[in-house]
């Protein structure tokens, strides 16, 4: 547990965007590999942890203890290379236009969710996610429900609103859920189990996943315009082991603190027509 690195120390912070978001830019993709604190250009930014610091590229820094590092992005140093500083001990100040700290935690050769229990604290989130669309699709195109055949993708679209409110422009925009889970139901019975084709909470995902998890269509936030999360549930479901029929797919999204929200969808195998 460690405390946030602006003051008040014990006081928690808004935080504008989540462990694994979706970064894009041009023809890049990959998964943000921390948090986004909302801070003040120029404000001051200090160690959660002590340690020795790197600097890295003139505006970020780590620090570094042991197999333990925090990083610090957007900042402008205030502390010298390979200097030891202490817990609290002033690192620098926002770098202007970003006004926020992206703040990492790495662990062995693993980046780690700072907003996981037992990690950045006081922290608390009662704010549930939100599915609010399911999509069966094939070769990009959604699919009307009323007759389903062969083989689809499962496209789900979630968010979760952060629990404090993030300054403007950045304020309103979506973050991710932690966890993305669905099952398949048919009359009062369960013909597909739950299934959790999104965690983010084990670590950071690798770059070559982006397209696996994150659907076409899928934009990350910008300032004043809010981002839309589309993510991957199946990919080519073979709906074929099922008879025709009537069913409903059952999605539920889930954040690292049991905090949950679904949506269902009805729709019609029809393989056999």
């Amino acid at each position: 547990m460690y405390p946030w690195p602006l003051k008040p120390f014990d006081r928690a912070h808004p935080v504008r965007a989540y462990f694994n978001d979706p970064r894009i830019a041009a023809r890049s993709r990959s998964f943000h590999f921390g948090i986004d604190i909302s801070a003040p250009n120029g404000a001051a930014v200090y160690a959660v942890r002590p340690g020795v610091v790197h600097l890295q590229g003139g505006r970020s820094l780590a620090v570094v203890d042991g197999d333990a590092g925090f990083g610090y992005w957007h900042v402008v140093p205030a502390v010298r290379h390979l200097k030891r500083v202490s817990r609290h001990q002033l690192l620098g100040h926002v770098e202007a236009p970003w006004l926020h700290v992206h703040f990492t935690e790495r662990r062995g050769d693993g980046y780690r969710d700072p907003l996981r229990p037992g990690a950045l604290s006081p922290w608390q989130d009662r704010t549930a996610p939100k599915v609010t669309r399911i999509v069966l699709s094939r070769n990009g195109r959604a699919l009307p429900p009323g007759g389903v055949a062969g083989a689809v993708d499962v496209i789900a679209e979630a968010h979760q609103t952060p629990p404090l409110r993030v300054p403007a422009p950045w304020n309103d925009l979506p973050v991710t859920p932690a966890r993305i889970r669905w099952r398949v139901r048919h009359g009062g019975r369960t013909v597909r189990p739950w299934h959790v084709p999104i965690d983010f909470s084990k670590g950071l995902l690798p770059q070559d996943r982006f397209a696996w998890v994150y659907a076409p269509g899928t934009r990350q936030n910008r300032a004043g315009k809010p981002g839309l999360y589309r993510f991957f549930l199946a990919h080519t479901w073979s709906t074929g082991t099922l008879p025709d029929g009537q069913y409903r797919i059952e999605v539920e999204a889930s954040d690292l603190y049991g905090n949950t929200g679904s949506l269902a969808l009805p729709f019609t195998l029809a393989n056999d027509l």
